[in-house]
């Protein structure tokens, strides 16, 4: 059956299981993350390092904090990444009222410390960075002086475990950093509560089309880590459409996921950017096809992936023209591609995986700018299917 057929008879206008970090789009609260960032503020923390591996909801957890200003926060302001000192002093400037904006020059980096400084009076304003370690160095040396010539400027940095080495990297930086803190994988209870929202946002009546167990087993497929629990419900659901089932226990969430018994699931690991998998045992795990290992893509990652396929090394600004897509979106989503198919593609010493980034020689807007390429052997699983 057509997945949109099936959608309408299950009440649904759409997929509950799109990834998307728009506001709209229900989330699950980082409770205690989110109180030790507001106990860090009231204690006049002013850097906060917060970590995570892949797919753990750092950018869910930005959102969280743009959809609720801890307390004492007048203004919080978002950032993605690349983004230039141009661009920052920008946005923060357009997160002022307007007759605070009166007289700024944004073009003013060296005293732009004292201006914003100047026009917070003793309201706070908090700062959180995306993807922080894809940051350039230019970026981190000019915060260091916002940080010390505005004192009710709060900042957040979000991004994977390599951005404490970033921060260590720039001296002066890491002297003035007051916190670091690890975001925690979800419990199963808030995963099958936040697929619940999802289908009730969708327009469904939750948990339907899941029985109770059919929800608790697709929550324990993915590790706690919310977003493999979006691509392993999107599968199920694909699958049910095709059999046209509107009963999803916990036996045809097993035989689509083809998952371990939920009794050997092993606990996340508490450090590291792995993200958790099962727990070894004697049986070879089977080998996934070419099929498989595409399908867990987005459209736009498997158009990446044949890209690096048919050429030697790509830098993003020539994916992004090949594929007419912005240039941040495609840097965003080959990030996120390194972190996925640890199965399929075996990773290089201390390279992510699947693309080895290599240093390029290209410029973009005065930086340095890297280029992919395909592992080796993903290349030959690819070339094998």
């Amino acid at each position: 059956m057509e997945r949109r057929i099936y959608f309408k008879r299950l009440g649904w206008d759409k997929s509950p299981f799109i990834k998307s970090t728009s506001y709209d789009i229900p989330i699950i609260a980082k409770v205690d993350e989110y109180d030790e960032v507001a106990e860090c503020i009231g204690g006049w923390d002013r850097i906060m390092v917060i970590t995570a591996p892949i797919g753990y909801g750092k950018t869910t957890f930005m959102n969280q904090l743009l959809m609720a200003n801890p307390d004492g926060i007048k203004h919080v302001v978002a950032f993605n990444a690349y983004e230039p000192v141009e661009e920052v002093i920008g946005k923060i400037v357009d997160a002022l009222p307007f007759y605070k904006r009166l007289f700024m020059n944004p073009s003013d980096r060296t005293g732009f410390g004292e201006a914003i400084q100047s026009k917070l009076g003793k309201d706070r304003m908090l700062l959180v960075f995306d993807e922080a370690q894809d940051y350039e160095n230019d970026i981190f040396k000019w915060l260091r002086i916002l940080n010390d010539r505005a004192n009710n400027i709060f900042m957040i940095f979000l991004g994977l475990s390599d951005l404490e080495d970033k921060i260590v990297s720039e001296a002066s930086f890491r002297d003035r950093k007051s916190r670091s803190i690890r975001l925690r994988p979800f419990p199963i209870e808030d995963l099958e509560e936040l697929i619940k929202r999802r289908i009730s946002w969708a327009g469904g009546a939750p948990p339907e089309p899941f029985t109770e167990g059919g929800l608790r087993r697709l929550c324990e497929s993915c590790n706690q880590v919310p977003r493999l629990l979006l691509d392993n419900a999107q599968r199920v659901i694909v699958e049910a459409s095709k059999e046209d089932t509107y009963t999803i226990d916990e036996e045809f969430v097993e035989k689509v996921l083809g998952g371990a018994d939920p009794g050997h699931i092993q606990e996340p690991i508490a450090e590291g950017d792995d993200v958790p998998i099962a727990e070894k045992t004697d049986e070879e795990p089977p080998i996934r096809s070419y099929y498989n290992f595409m399908n867990d893509l987005s459209p736009t990652q498997g158009d990446i992936v044949e890209l690096l396929r048919s050429h030697e090394s790509l830098s993003v600004s020539e994916l992004s023209q090949m594929l007419e897509k912005d240039i941040r979106s495609i840097g965003s989503l080959i990030r996120k591609l390194r972190g996925l198919n640890k199965n399929e593609v075996e990773r290089k010493p201390n390279v992510p995986y699947p693309v080895i980034i290599k240093n390029g020689k290209e410029t973009r807007v005065g930086r340095r700018q890297y280029v992919y390429s395909l592992s080796d052997n993903a290349r030959r699983i690819l070339a094998n299917n």
